[in-house]
């Protein structure tokens, strides 16, 4: 059977509009994440307030903000959204270590329990973080740890945008990596992963790549015969392109076609599809053979343009978006929607903007007292009233130039004025009064968008400025004893504990205690007062503990400090950070048992984000262990024979088991690709063929994006040898010549199947 399907273009292009710069105002802002019901109102408000002062570019108070949230709120949706939106700021700053931290404990914290039904939320925010977790390692140039993230959210969230973008990732990721054919085959299952609509009349989004799947069985015989299949589009203003199938990788009879669109006068057949609000695209197929017998039968599908529409805030440049206004000067207004160009001519739409200030709750309770009467009012003592100071309407006007106009964008500017006690506002004089700490606001209503047939707000925000206000205050002055003296102490500590670090670089142990000693002194009243203390400096103050502990080399002492801050905050990521730092100290300088203890302290922490690595640096310090317990076999390493040693290979059992449980336990995480691979090699060395085999085989399947798989391809040949299945053998020379053709290996590969072909 043939048929024709449209993989709209709005999945993959969220995904290119995520990837290029882009100038709307809605996506140079920080996403302002839903927060789900029953949440505490104070944490929520608090929340609010952080991503507000984030947006306002305020990061330090914005960021001390979302940390106070995390610590009061542990374990709720709550707490974790404000670790996303930490990630992501990070992410924006190009710090990934620090980004990475948060996206990990997400990824590990909202991990679907097998039986439990996870709320809407919950999984959205699972799939993100997995995105953002694999995106972060993309950016960093850490292709091989992003791969397991992306494979994983391919599982769980297919027929998904998530599913298109962790393709794209993976096909550039390859891309990068030079592994030309495993990048096509990712690339092309790009915009194949979304729901299917049936018969329904899909949308796209103006702007967005457009895509079209094709299927029919007769496609294979099509390219071997070196027949393209290509599929028509016509628009209904005028347009007509012709688009030529890809082929989709793992689906013999479909093919993928795509063209990028763009709001415009139509221009046939130069590759780009011009598209108008309310446009049809009309897909056609021609059918050459079918079923029944017929040539030429046409297989036809539509699908509609639409544009979502966004309204912001703009500097003068009508490019940059605006985080404060200012009376006195005129305020940029922007909106972009081609559903409203409607002609060549410059159409112009109405907005109201409105100037909106705050009043006390118990002012909003005095206005509000009617609201009494009625039993079934809410209460929301903690919400924020706002009270509508001046209104005026707005008319935007489209911009462009020449004969035809058909940009889809609104401009204008809106006069703004100081606000005088006793002034009467008048909607009508094309002026809108505001006064300092007041917001602006614009809304509106899409009608016709991507997202569905319901209308959709488009809101927009921003703060007034003015004066600073240095007056005297009653809260201004509400003096906290305990929070002084800890700010005071905490600066000391940590001007000691850097001069212990001094003493110590120096070689001057002695003098590195004591200032470590005068450091402590200062610290433990703090975290013993802790509950009257704000949770960033109890959070400081272990730190500035557990340090200075390791000053003096005890390190029994820092370990409980961290676990006792575990326990504290079990949603922070300083325990795990430390630990891991202290058990890598301990490794280098020889102490195997101490470092091994360590690590496994790691993996008691409630939420380690270290888990797989701290398992599989065990692993690694074990192995050390043994050989420097066997310095006669100290030399070799896993390739060699030298592991055959009957003494050294027994010592090398607990470095094994420790791999093993590796991706056993850890089968997504970024080292568990490298310890099932230490284990084959292992078993190789060793002569275990049987199990060799066996591991290499599940290799392929659950790690396909491995690093290292043409070394195993090579050692697989090596096994199917030994076991004498030269055919097997053939067949892995022969795929690591063909997939691999850059590899090492190939000349070797190349050399020993001639020596098997030739027998």
């Amino acid at each position: 059977m043939k048929k024709i399907s449209f993989q709209l273009g709005f999945s993959l292009g969220l995904l290119l509009v995520f990837v290029g710069a882009t100038h709307a105002q809605e996506s140079t802002r920080p996403t302002r994440t839903r927060v789900a019901e029953g949440v505490d109102r104070r944490a929520k408000h608090l929340y609010d307030k952080a991503i507000e002062l984030m947006e306002y570019k305020q990061h330090e108070r914005g960021l001390a903000m979302l940390n106070t949230v995390i610590r009061d709120n542990q374990g709720t949706l709550l707490a974790h959204q404000a670790h996303m939106a930490m990630g992501k700021h990070f992410l924006d700053q190009h710090k990934t270590t620090e980004s990475l931290t948060h996206f990990l404990l997400l990824s590990r914290v909202l991990a679907p329990i097998p039986g439990e039904k996870q709320s809407p939320d919950v999984e959205e925010l699972y799939r993100e973080a997995l995105f953002q977790t694999g995106f972060a390692y993309y950016q960093a140039g850490q292709y091989t740890s992003a791969f397991p993230m992306f494979r994983r959210l391919t599982e769980v969230a297919g027929k998904s945008k998530w599913a298109n973008q962790a393709y794209f990732y993976i096909g550039m990721s390859h891309y990068n990596l030079k592994s030309w054919n495993k990048a096509i085959d990712a690339l092309a299952l790009v915009g194949t992963e979304v729901e299917d609509v049936g018969d329904d009349l899909g949308a796209i989004e103006i702007g967005q790549r457009f895509y079209s799947k094709i299927t029919d069985a007769d496609i294979p015989v099509l390219r071997k015969l070196g027949k393209e299949v290509k599929a028509q589009v016509k628009v209904s203003s005028g347009d007509t392109e012709i688009l030529v199938g890809v082929p989709v990788a793992g689906k013999k009879d479909e093919m993928l076609t795509s063209a990028p669109t763009q709001i415009g006068a139509p221009k046939p057949n130069d590759g780009i599809i011009q598209l108008h609000g309310g446009d049809t695209l009309t897909v056609t197929y021609l059918d050459d053979s079918t079923l029944d017998g017929n040539k030429g039968v046409e297989r036809a599908g539509k699908v509609r343009a639409v544009s979502t529409g966004t309204v912001g805030f703009y500097l003068g440049d009508f490019s940059t978006p605006a985080y404060l206004a200012f009376p006195g000067q005129p305020q940029a207004l922007m909106l972009n929607d081609a559903d409203l160009d409607t002609s060549n001519g410059a159409e112009t739409i109405n907005v109201t903007v409105k100037s909106m200030y705050k009043v006390a709750t118990s002012d909003a309770a005095e206005e509000e007292m009617d609201d009494l009467l009625d039993i079934f009012a809410v209460q929301d003592d903690e919400a924020d009233q706002w009270r509508e100071r001046d209104s005026i309407e707005v008319t935007l006007v489209e911009t462009g130039e020449g004969a035809g106009i058909r940009t889809g964008n609104f401009r204008s500017k809106v006069e703004l004025a100081a606000f005088e006690p006793g002034t009467e506002t008048n909607a009508g004089d094309g002026v809108l009064h505001c006064d300092e700490l007041d917001e602006l606001v614009v809304t509106y209503t899409d009608k016709v968008h991507v997202y569905g047939n319901e209308e959709r707000v488009s809101t927009a925000r921003i703060k007034v400025t003015g004066s600073v206000n240095s007056g005297v205050t009653a809260d201004q002055y509400v003096v906290f004893e305990a929070v002084l003296k800890a700010r005071k102490s905490l600066v000391e500590a940590e001007a000691l504990q850097g001069l212990g670090a001094i003493y110590k670089d120096m070689g001057l142990d002695e003098r590195a205690g004591q200032r470590a000693d005068e450091a402590l002194g200062k610290l433990d009243p703090i975290i013993m007062d802790r509950d009257k203390i704000p949770g960033e400096l109890v959070e400081r103050a272990f730190q500035l503990k557990w340090e200075s502990e390791l000053l003096k080399d005890d390190f029994e002492g820092a370990t409980a400090t961290c676990m006792a801050f575990n326990r504290l905050y079990p949603q922070s990521v300083l325990a795990d950070q430390a630990l891991m730092t202290l058990s890598k100290g301990l490794a280098e300088k020889g102490e195997y048992l101490r470092a091994i203890d360590g690590y496994q302290r790691v993996l008691r922490l409630e939420n380690p984000i270290s888990a797989a690595e701290a398992q599989f640096r065990m692993g690694e310090v074990y192995e050390a262990k043994a050989k420097a317990d066997n310095k006669e076999g100290h030399g070799s390493q896993w390739s060699n024979a030298g592991l055959g040693q009957s003494a050294l290979q027994r010592a090398m059992g607990p470095a094994i088991a420790a791999y093993r449980k590796t991706y056993q336990t850890y089968p997504e995480s970024a080292y568990a690709s490298d310890a099932l691979g230490r284990v084959v090699r292992h078993f190789v060395d060793t002569e275990d063929y049987a199990q060799a085999a066996s591991l290499l085989d599940q290799i392929f399947a659950d790690f396909p994006d491995a690093g290292f798989l043409d070394e195993m391809l090579m050692l697989w040949a090596k096994v199917a040898y030994r076991m004498q299945d030269e055919e097997m053998a053939k067949v892995k020379l022969r795929q690591l010549v063909f997939e691999y053709p850059s590899s090492k290996h190939v000349a070797e590969a190349r050399k020993k199947l001639a020596a098997l072909e030739a027998n």
